[in-house]
């Protein structure tokens, strides 16, 4: 039984949680957690304790994280598992020139933040939509703020079929993304498509039938079942919850706001039966 409630949006009151206070210090020992709230040493800190909290932190299990970038979670496992593959697109796309870049294909080392073991960590130039494994490679699958990156919905449910096919029987996937928290009637797509539509292209110029323009890459709940988890052929550990506090809305660097609709970190945690 899983010690704390994993599957849920980011929120102010996580702050309070001595673990999770702890976990980000580990992590980013320069910034002080309750100085700097936000969002994405969140996302960090929820996945280091769901990882401890299933027992896989022990020096053996085969880990792979998918759109990895160079983030610092990567050289923090490299320390606890027996191999954290990165896959990434490195030096290639909308990200090339800063968190992918094609020099941790070569040089990982020179992105690391701290020390770590480095016979543990393998980089690969990959396609998340195409992972060149074999089936059941991976003890555990990680894809931080990074499979909303992946594409159109069909793209990224194959990324998410990916993820299930590369993950062995018993193991478990931390899948983190943007979910709305607010979503306004009038910043859905066929609002948005109708606008574009009826001002010849004037307003909601990005909108189509595929994509809500500014908001496309953000999930609702519904989509993150219907795009993510069941494409993934795993199952929800928990499930998701989608309610934030009052004080979330009064942190810009937790909760982003576009027009009358807000959005955060949501975290799913998988298994494969």
């Amino acid at each position: 039984m899983l010690s704390r409630q994993y599957a849920k949006l980011c929120d102010r009151r996580d702050f309070d949680d001595p673990a999770l206070l702890d976990a980000i210090r580990e992590l980013v020992p320069e910034r002080d957690p309750l100085a700097h709230i936000e969002r994405k040493v969140w996302e960090f800190g929820i996945v280091m304790l769901f990882l401890a909290d299933v027992g896989v932190l022990n020096g053996r299990v085969r880990a792979l994280s998918v759109g990895a970038g160079n983030e610092r979670i990567l050289f923090w496992l490299a320390n606890r598992v027996g191999e954290i593959v990165a896959a990434d697109t490195y030096g290639e796309g909308e990200f090339s020139g800063a968190e992918a870049e094609a020099s941790m294909l070569t040089d990982p080392r020179a992105h690391a933040p701290f020390p770590y073991r480095e016979e543990r960590l393998t980089v690969a130039r990959m396609d998340a939509r195409e992972l060149r494994f074999p089936d059941a490679s991976f003890d555990v699958v990680l894809t931080i703020s990074a499979i909303e990156h992946f594409g159109t919905r069909r793209e990224i449910a194959a990324a998410a079929a990916e993820i299930g096919r590369v993950l062995k029987p018993g193991g478990y996937a931390v899948i983190v993304t943007d979910c709305f928290a607010a979503l306004s009637p009038v910043d859905t797509l066929p609002i948005w498509f109708l606008a574009r539509l009826l001002t010849g292209g004037r307003r909601s110029r990005l909108a189509t039938l595929r994509r809500r323009s500014a908001l496309a890459q953000v999930f609702t709940a519904a989509e993150l079942r219907s795009a993510i988890v069941e494409p993934s052929g795993l199952r929800m550990l928990q499930p998701l919850e989608t309610g934030v506090s009052v004080e979330t809305y009064d942190k810009e660097r937790l909760l982003i706001r576009r027009g009358r609709s807000a959005f955060t970190s949501a975290c799913m945690v998988l298994s494969k039966p």
